[in-house]
């Protein structure tokens, strides 16, 4: 699967340089076997990344909608116990006039400030002008924008021919709108800037706009409460995908005391029944999991308030735990090979050896002064040079 480096490069004073795991590839099929577990590797990633921020992004606008359609005001009762007011009317006055005053004087003072502080290049100060307030203006008037399509209600008849009030604009559409607002820019500023790899971060926008699409028209409901619902088969889709994440990078856990007391030429043996035995217990996982897939597919089970199928959460433990045995697996050849796929990588140790090899090292070290190369030597670099 992986080959070391079996020379070093000549401005690395000898040092074998780094290499990343997609220049490791053996010849042959190996080679595209490894380009297609890279694929599936930044497949996973997409959908670990895309998921952390859906769960963070449907939780928190599920508690914006419970603010804004609640009948009471916090910032209202926390000024009324500062003040030490008791009388309802006031209270009540304070809570539907003066709350939500504060509340949007003090969110255009963050707002600003971070606008202010976005126009910024790093290290200096915000950009305080005139400029970071009509960006504020404009920016604050999108989010006051979604708040109403958030909060906006009319009166309409349910499914059952009771009449009552009704969300005017669900959350189906809500979310299409939101993706479309953080991509169309993003995908405009590819097209024009044109960076490495643009095509293809260009596709994955479209791509997952036609995924949210369909999976919203047909699962999301009207309302928001359904936001935990869905974050919890989220987070088992990325709890599980991690799993298989840790076996590409070599991060899992592994036991090398026995490969370190045997003898050298029995190390790679050991650390290959290592991913065999890996490999085994995962594939326990997977046919356990494959097992109780087809139970929930048989009883057609659904989440309650989004109706998603059982089996969505379920699908994650045969796919993770099937990609993770195939990982140990081609581990365990690589080893026995004496290839490194599947090895723990010291990202410290790498970016070192980067450091030393990188083109112009050799020639900033040969510019650095004498007095730096002295400190650098150690303070018993002047014995070391009498007694010459």
């Amino acid at each position: 699967m992986a080959t070391a480096n079996p020379a070093g490069t000549a401005s690395g004073g000898g040092a074998p340089a780094p290499s990343s795991s997609s220049s490791q590839d053996g010849g042959g099929v190996f080679r595209w076997v490894r380009k297609v577990d890279d694929a599936i590797f930044a497949v996973e990633q997409t959908i670990v990344a895309t998921f952390l921020s859906s769960i963070v992004l449907m939780v928190f606008l599920d508690f914006v909608d419970r603010r804004l359609t609640a009948p009471d005001s916090r910032v209202g009762i926390l000024l009324a116990r500062l003040l030490g007011i008791t009388d309802e009317g006031t209270v009540s006055m304070m809570e539907h006039t003066v709350a939500p005053i504060v509340s949007v004087v003090a969110g255009l003072v963050v707002l600003f400030f971070g606008v202010a502080s976005a126009r910024s290049p790093r290290g200096e100060d915000a950009r305080i002008d005139g400029k970071s307030a009509l960006y504020t203006l404009g920016l604050a008037a999108l989010i006051a924008g979604l708040g109403y399509l958030m909060s906006w209600h009319a009166m309409g008849v349910d499914e059952f021919g009771f009449e009552r009030r009704m969300r005017v604009f669900p959350s189906k559409y809500f979310y299409i709108l939101l993706y479309s607002l953080l991509a169309v820019p993003w995908a405009v500023s590819l097209v024009r800037t044109k960076p490495e790899g643009w095509v293809t971060r260009l596709v994955g926008l479209v791509v997952a706009g036609v995924a949210l699409a369909a999976f919203a028209l047909r699962y999301f409901p009207n309302e928001y409460s359904w936001s935990k619902e869905i974050s919890l088969i989220m987070l088992l889709w990325v709890g599980f995908l991690g799993a298989s994440i840790c076996a590409h990078e070599g991060k899992h856990i592994r036991m090398e005391a026995a490969s370190r007391v045997v003898p050298e030429n029995l190390a790679k043996y050991v650390t290959a029944l290592g991913f065999l035995v890996a490999a085994f217990f995962c594939g326990v996982m997977a046919y356990l999991g494959w097992d109780y897939l087809g139970t929930a597919i048989e009883l057609g089970g659904v989440y309650e308030q989004s109706g998603v199928p059982d089996y969505f959460a379920t699908l994650a433990i045969p796919i993770a735990f099937g990609l993770t045995v195939l990982r140990f697996l081609a581990a365990a050849g690589s080893a026995l090979m004496g290839g490194s796929y599947g090895a723990a990588v010291d990202d410290d140790l790498a970016a070192a050896q980067a450091a030393r090899t990188a083109p112009g090292a050799n020639e900033v070290a040969d510019e650095s002064s004498p007095d730096d190369r002295d400190a650098a030597a150690g303070p018993g670099s002047d014995d070391e040079e009498a007694a010459r």
